[in-house]
């Protein structure tokens, strides 16, 4: 009977998140814009950063990670870059930092406390990375893998 419940809490646990890769390499659904070999949907309810990782990765994507100057973001919004966890700056997802789009004078860590990354934009259309405190409320963009599925909870 020990090794019947050990099988029923395994079985329960794993079963809590399910992922499913699409058989195609595309977006999970009409909601998240394909763009190369990633899909991005962006999110205008303002979070934290951490709040915004947090529901980025409930769907089984991330924060997005700006791998080339190509791919820049049209609004004011959290990306994955931080040095939360060491000093020097890194994404969330763990990818490469290749480039970087910091601001005139940025980054600053203003007053010590400015660990999370936005993406600001001009009316212009130009935009630059600014570091920021992470508790601020931003809009944020997730992005995942063409061909990965949104994760559910069974």
């Amino acid at each position: 009977s020990l090794l019947i419940f050990v099988i029923v809490i395994v079985l329960s646990f794993s079963s809590a998140l399910y992922c499913n890769d699409l058989p195609e390499m595309r977006c999970p659904d009409p909601d998240w814009y394909e763009f190369g070999d990633f899909c991005y949907k962006p999110f205008t309810d303002q979070k934290t950063w951490h709040a915004a990782r947090t529901s980025c990765r409930k769907l089984g994507a991330d924060l997005v990670s700006l791998l080339s100057l190509k791919e820049q973001i049209t609004s004011d919004m959290w990306i994955g870059l931080n040095d939360l966890e060491i000093q020097g700056y890194q994404w969330s997802d763990g990818s490469f930092v290749s480039h970087t789009n910091w601001g005139y004078g940025e980054p600053n860590n203003h007053e010590g406390r400015e660990d999370c990354v936005e993406m600001v934009t001009t009316n212009n259309g130009s935009s630059w990375w600014n570091d920021l405190n992470c508790d601020a409320h931003q809009d944020w963009i997730c992005m995942i893998p063409k061909g990965k599925n949104l994760c559910v909870l069974l």
